[in-house]
């Protein structure tokens, strides 16, 4: 393998450092091969660390409305004696066995416990045992505020129309008002029958009349 033997120009201070780093005299050929090892660790790209680390922070156990990351620790207990499991993966772990948090609480006595009342939970970071139920009635809480604040604000929002409610079809009138508007329309006919009949024969009586004072006055 070829070498240059071009000069290149360095700080004496920034020598002095590498040297005492080495531990190799920063002005001698001894150096050599540990300036080419600081050049290709400058040049080899280094690994991705955030995706990892939200591969591990996205890690634990999800127990219906809880969550349990990775390394919460589990604790029953069953004639005063507890015993503890632990969430390593997406698993919850008891010695060798992997167990749901029922199959947990369960696993010494007579297999009818609630797991949300029998077992205690400490979360990575924190010393509090915590029972189960108590989680489980702060993330329902949590999610109700959250789900509420959302409906606040879309009723909130400007411009929304409110759906219409759809007019209601008229009520068919009762038999009761039908025939008494029945009996209405036949009054009224019988009445204009009745009032017509009247003023024929009054007008015939008048006519008469008229025709004998004319022949009265005709013969005087």
């Amino acid at each position: 393998m070829g070498t240059f033997t071009f000069p290149f120009r360095l700080p004496n201070e920034l020598m002095e450092e590498f040297g005492a780093f080495t531990g190799v005299h920063w002005c001698g050929w001894e150096i050599e091969p540990f300036i080419c090892d600081a050049i290709r660790a400058y040049m080899k790209p280094q690994p991705a660390a955030q995706p990892q680390q939200a591969a591990v922070a996205d890690a634990g156990y999800q127990w219906k409305q809880v969550f349990l990351p990775e390394g919460t620790r589990l604790r029953a207990s069953f004639g005063r004696t507890p015993y503890f499991a632990v969430v390593q993966g997406n698993e919850i772990r008891c010695g060798e066995q992997s167990l749901s948090p029922s199959a947990f609480a369960n696993l010494q006595g007579s297999g009818n416990r609630n797991a949300w009342k029998a077992v205690w939970l400490r979360f990575p970071g924190n010393e509090q045992w915590v029972l189960a139920a108590a989680c489980r009635a702060q993330q329902k809480a949590v999610i109700a505020r959250l789900f509420g604040a959302a409906e606040t604000q879309q009723d909130a929002a400007p411009g929304r129309a409110l759906p219409m409610a759809p007019a209601a079809p008229a009520a068919p009138p009762s038999p009761a008002t039908q025939s008494g508007r029945k009996g209405a329309r036949a009054s009224g006919k019988a009445g204009k029958r009745r009032g017509g009949g009247k003023g024929r024969k009054h007008g015939k009586r008048h006519k008469q009349h008229g025709q004998h004072t004319a022949a009265r006055r005709a013969a005087s």
